[in-house]
């Protein structure tokens, strides 16, 4: 993946280090206004990378990076070619889930994995228990991630977790 590639904006320059932003000369993480309009600028360069990967794995991966770096339509457009390698991937839906979630569509993001809600992997669930949550369906969002902790725990499962006990304490006890 595109590392280290630096680009002038306003007059300061920028470091794109492969996951992240940082000020040439600070090496501080700009604002997001500004993390925001970077991208669209390296988004030409990553697009020439991304359509040259075959590897479903590899799709997965680049699009939780673009994800993590506010790159969603691009993230979008990795996690669905990954999709079309590999049908029904569980790690792909998971990110597919997140990145929808992240756009502000957790309907979306529940209808595009409901043919899978009932496999047994933990990511996915806890992507769409969050979703659940971000719809304030509480009660099953308690469920769904009730499942994923059955199976193992993470932060992330965890997060989802105090989340709904922060809306609806009554649900715990």
């Amino acid at each position: 993946m595109t590392q280290n590639t630096r680009i002038s904006f306003e007059g300061k320059d920028y470091i794109w280090t492969g996951t992240d932003w940082c000020d040439a000369e600070t090496f501080l993480t700009p604002p997001l206004v500004i993390v925001r309009k970077l991208n669209r600028l390296l988004e030409r360069e990553l697009r020439s990378e991304d359509t040259a990967i075959s590897d479903a794995f590899v799709l997965v991966n680049r699009a939780s990076v673009a994800r993590d770096a506010l790159q969603y339509n691009r993230a979008e457009t990795l996690i669905r070619r990954a999709l079309k390698l590999s049908p029904g991937d569980r790690a792909a839906l998971a990110v597919l889930c997140s990145i929808l979630r992240a756009q502000g569509r957790p309907k979306k993001a529940l209808d595009e994995t409901e043919a899978f809600r009932r496999e047994p992997h933990p990511p996915l669930l806890t992507s769409r228990a969050a979703a659940l949550c971000d719809l304030k369906r509480w009660k099953e969002a308690k469920q769904e991630i009730g499942r994923a902790l059955a199976i193992g725990g993470s932060e992330e499962a965890f997060n989802v977790v105090h989340r709904i006990k922060a809306a609806k304490p009554n649900l715990y006890r």
